[in-house]
């Protein structure tokens, strides 16, 4: 069962947890930058064995929903058959008993997990997560906006546990890391990306990554529809800079 989709057991019924890895969600596709430890200790989590953990933190946009995805892709290509399971727990369709049956994976990432604290049904669920991979050896890579320390707890135990983690803030990318992953995306697509024409769009559009890969997205359809190059002009029409 490919990483992303599980179907655990619970109470007799069937609870079905669906969220599809993005595809470009790997490490590969992923500009270090300032990252590099971080990058380093997800590779290592998501290829090794025993109980181990992460907690990761930045603003939306640093990539932190990018590197969780990427530890499962990691773990998908390189692990036992328990296999990983990525969870964005903003999502409302994912509830407190979404993680019955998560502690005989591998690997289980949480995305958002801020948002989950200072409720007592959520943490008891966490807490029992957490204490299930603990002693079946399996790994937890957990998000937020902020860090464990700066974050408010309804139970002393889950907040002494994921504060114990080793914890790592995303580093937003700089000018130049943003152009190298936008030039590299646009190559996959068999697009030409010329500095011409991404110092053009880069100095007119928002700098959030997640903006500019949905222009990428934009800017790639409307070459291949209208069977054009990527120009300046082209970016003018497309973008409205």
């Amino acid at each position: 069962m490919a990483p992303g989709t599980l179907v655990v057991s619970r109470r007799g019924s069937q609870l079905a947890l669906r969220f599809p890895l993005s595809n470009r969600a790997r490490f590969d596709s992923f500009v270090a930058g300032e990252n590099a430890e971080l990058v380093r200790r997800l590779e290592e989590l998501a290829e090794g064995t025993g109980f181990g953990g992460c907690f990761v933190h930045g603003p939306i946009g640093s990539g932190r929903s990018h590197l969780l995805q990427a530890a499962c892709h990691r773990r998908g290509a390189h692990g036992r058959p328990g296999g990983a399971i990525y969870l964005p727990l903003a999502e409302p369709t994912v509830v407190p008993e979404s993680l019955d049956g998560l502690d005989t994976l591998d690997l289980v990432a949480l995305d958002d997990v801020d948002g989950w604290l200072g409720r007592p049904d959520p943490e008891r669920a966490l807490l029992a997560l957490y204490q299930g991979l603990q002693s079946r050896g399996g790994r937890l890579i957990v998000s937020a906006a902020a860090s464990p320390a700066a974050l408010s707890f309804h139970f002393a135990d889950l907040a002494s546990r994921l504060r114990a983690l080793p914890t790592y803030q995303v580093r937003p990318l700089g000018d130049a890391g943003k152009a190298e992953l936008l030039k590299r995306l646009a190559a996959e697509r068999g697009l030409e990306l010329g500095q011409p024409v991404l110092d053009f769009w880069l100095a007119r559009s928002g700098r959030e990554l997640p903006s500019l890969l949905d222009e990428l997205d934009r800017l790639d359809q409307a070459a291949l529809a209208a069977q054009r190059r990527l120009t300046v002009p082209l970016v003018k029409e497309v973008l409205g800079l």
